[in-house]
């Protein structure tokens, strides 16, 4: 039972789900080859700048799976628990083991190569267009896995295309944009072992993003207004994520002057 909306009414996981044994087997794999190529571009990218900063955003990618369960359980996805490769249990959720090397692929691969664009130089358009990417990207994985029972969204979800609720993959690249603006803006303060707070950074940053645009849908769906809130509050959402990305487009592109 959702520990949080745990009263009579409110929507519950569909505990009754097994895991499909391939499935998951073909995604521990799959994931765990981005993981690894994650972790090749971080090694690579710190051996030939001398720098310890992509190794640290990869781990901190990897430790922001943490973050996964309560995200879950505020946002509606369930990950099959019946026959799962438990990664660790909180909050009353089993979060699989699959999900480590997904995380250090999106939240620690994908956030280096934001930050490197950032480091680079990027265009305000070129922000807009890698989030579209990005996105979109997140969108063509997702389907099958669901349709084959290895996770599930549940609830009014609104915006639903394949199972799939579509305001799930702007939310979640804009918190990879966030951890990225995050380190980006804390680097030039870290020194020595201070350097090591970027593993966390990675996290909060992730973490604050997610909340600073999905907290209308996580009220909305944790309620049983059904469709009358979350509809609106999807709408409401998104119109957040498009201000996140802005103001960090901001603040990073080449060709915006700073605010005075």
């Amino acid at each position: 039972m959702n520990p949080i909306a745990g009263s009579v009414g409110y929507p519950q996981p569909p505990l009754d789900m097994v895991m499909p044994a391939n499935w998951q087997l073909y995604l521990t794999i799959i994931f765990g080859a981005f993981a690894a190529i994650s972790w090749i571009y971080a090694l690579r990218l710190s051996l030939t700048s001398r720098d310890i900063v992509p190794v640290l955003v990869v781990l901190g990618g990897g430790a922001t799976v943490l973050a996964e369960a309560p995200v879950d359980i505020l946002g509606m996805c369930y990950w099959v628990e019946n026959g799962q490769w438990t990664l660790y249990e909180t909050f009353g959720r089993k979060i699989p083991l699959m999900t480590l090397f997904s995380y250090t692929t999106f939240f620690g691969g994908v956030v280096l190569t934001l930050l490197q664009h950032f480091r680079n130089g990027i265009t305000y358009r070129g922000v807009w267009k890698w989030f579209w990417i990005w996105s979109i990207v997140e969108f063509t994985w997702e389907p099958i896995p669901i349709h084959f029972g290895v996770w599930n969204y549940y609830g009014d979800q609104p915006f639903r295309l394949f199972d799939f609720p579509l305001w799930w993959p702007p939310v979640n690249t804009a918190g990879a944009y966030a951890a990225a603006f995050l380190v980006y803006k804390l680097r030039p303060y870290l020194k020595g072992p201070g350097l090591l707070l970027i593993v966390p950074a990675v996290f909060s940053g992730d973490f604050m993003g997610n909340a600073a645009v999905a907290w209308p849908m996580w009220v909305a769906l944790n309620s049983k207004a059904g469709f009358a809130a979350t509809l609106p509050a999807g709408v409401l959402t998104l119109i957040l994520c498009a201000v996140a990305m802005h103001f960090i487009a901001t603040q990073v592109a080449v060709d915006r002057k700073p605010p005075n």
